[in-house]
């Protein structure tokens, strides 16, 4: 079945200005009500005390590339909670939350907890430049058309998952973080378990 190439157009287009309107609002404040609605995680599966074993749905096993060109899957992280972000250049605050956020968290807490970015729907070479220019040093994957965004539910970006070393997805955030929000949410999700 062909569809119109001018509907696929505005259909992609229209979803555009749905994220950005969702980042925008996560990104400048909005009220507080508009900011939590769009900052908090569609469900979170912990309690306080961190999430039991089996309490939380399993993190999909989708084969990724590294930006070195090895394949691996969130098994490879097996025993170790991990923290995934989903970001883009494209992303105003992808762009602000890498150096802001992720960099500083990861060499406090890089030795109790594994990070893994993954690039949405990007070019590899403006993807890489980021990188470089944010000084992230964590494991850096691609995610070009979206699958692994997709299979765990985004709908924002930036997009953060928070794994246990079960594999057990145990709490999700769509937007951007600060650093102690970051954290907080590590040591709440991850390490009080």
């Amino acid at each position: 079945m062909n569809q119109d190439p001018k509907r696929l157009l505005v259909s992609a287009l229209i979803g555009a200005v749905l994220v950005a309107a969702a980042v925008l609002v996560a990104f400048t404040g909005g009220d507080d009500e508009a900011t939590t609605a769009v900052t908090t995680a569609p469900r979170s599966l912990t309690t306080a005390a961190g999430p039991p074993p089996g309490s939380g749905p399993d993190a999909p096993e989708i084969t990724f590339e590294y930006f070195d060109g090895t394949e691996a899957t969130l098994a490879t992280y097996e025993g170790q909670p991990l923290v995934v972000n989903f970001w883009a250049s494209w992303c105003p605050s992808c762009v602000a939350e890498m150096s802001a956020a992720f960099r500083p968290a990861q060499q406090r807490l890089g030795d109790e907890v594994a990070f893994l970015g993954l690039n949405l729907q990007d070019r590899r070479a403006e993807a890489e430049r980021l990188a470089e220019e944010t000084g992230v040093l964590f494991d850096l994957a691609e995610d070009p058309n979206g699958v692994f965004y997709s299979e765990f539910g985004g709908f924002a970006m930036p997009y953060t998952v928070f794994i246990s070393g079960h594999g057990e997805i145990v709490h999700e955030h769509n937007g951007p973080l600060t650093e102690d929000q970051l954290v907080d949410l590590i040591d709440e999700h991850l390490l009080s378990a």
